[in-house]
């Protein structure tokens, strides 16, 4: 871990101190900067959570990952720099159907007794900063809308607004995880035929206005509740859409 080269890779030049403000910064810096992405597992290229691959791969690489990639390697710049980092799992609602596996990684993050829930890897309608650990209070980031809600089993749930209703995004307990935790649902999201990464190819990046996502070879670019719509015709097309919107080059 070189702590200042991530951060120079997230464009985060604020303080280095293990304050809320500094939590709240240096994670919407990076949702903004780091795509979330499958390109790897898509293309048969296996899927590391070692420290150093994630490491060469996003920061060295300047790429992008999954939960796995991202709030792994996020929970160990945090930990550098002297937060209090817990690893959770969560269970995916998003466009899922019952019964939802755990299959994302999430942090809680604690700073002076304060609990606070911690995603820079979701890709689909995700955190744009951390969240308190308070049931039923909506809270408002940029252009998206979210608000935690009391589960089953002492579960606490994640929702987003979108297009004026609710929508439940993961669901997750505060019950610590170990790097085994996520090694079983990461071969399964690089490996399985029925993980929807190996179905088609996905990269997205929230923005202050909206949210910029490319599947396959469609780019929708959301801003201010619009969203527009362009294709790839052509390889060299589709390579340019990723380094025009999302800054990767494979």
């Amino acid at each position: 871990m070189d702590p200042l080269a991530y951060l120079e890779r997230i464009n985060y030049g604020g303080d280095f101190a293990a304050t809320r403000e500094t939590l709240r910064a240096i994670h919407l810096s990076h949702v903004l900067t780091v795509p979330f992405e499958n390109l790897d597992g898509y293309r048969g290229v296996p899927v590391s959570l070692e420290s150093a691959d994630l490491f060469a791969k996003i920061v060295t690489a300047r790429r992008g990952g999954y939960c796995f990639e991202l709030n792994g390697l996020f929970s160990l710049l945090l930990e550098t720099m002297g937060f209090e980092v817990t690893r959770l799992i969560a269970r995916v609602r998003y466009g899922a159907k019952p019964p939802y596996p755990r299959s994302h990684q999430v942090l809680l993050v604690t700073i002076g007794g304060e609990p606070w829930l911690v995603d820079v890897g979701f890709g689909g309608n995700g955190l744009l900063e951390p969240m308190p650990l308070e049931a039923g209070v909506e809270i408002r980031q940029h252009s998206e809308t979210f608000k935690l809600m009391s589960a089953d089993d002492g579960e606490y749930l994640l929702q987003c607004r979108v297009h004026g209703e609710w929508e439940s995004l993961y669901s997750y307990t505060t019950e610590v995880c170990q790097p085994i935790d996520y090694k079983y649902p990461n071969y399964f999201h690089s490996h399985s035929p029925e993980s929807i990464f190996l179905q088609r190819r996905i990269c997205t990046i929230p923005t202050t206005e909206g949210r910029k996502t490319l599947v396959d070879r469609t780019l929708s670019v959301r801003r201010q509740g619009k969203t527009e719509k362009s294709s790839a015709e052509s390889d060299a097309d589709y390579a340019r859409l990723l380094n025009d919107h999302f800054g990767i080059v494979l």
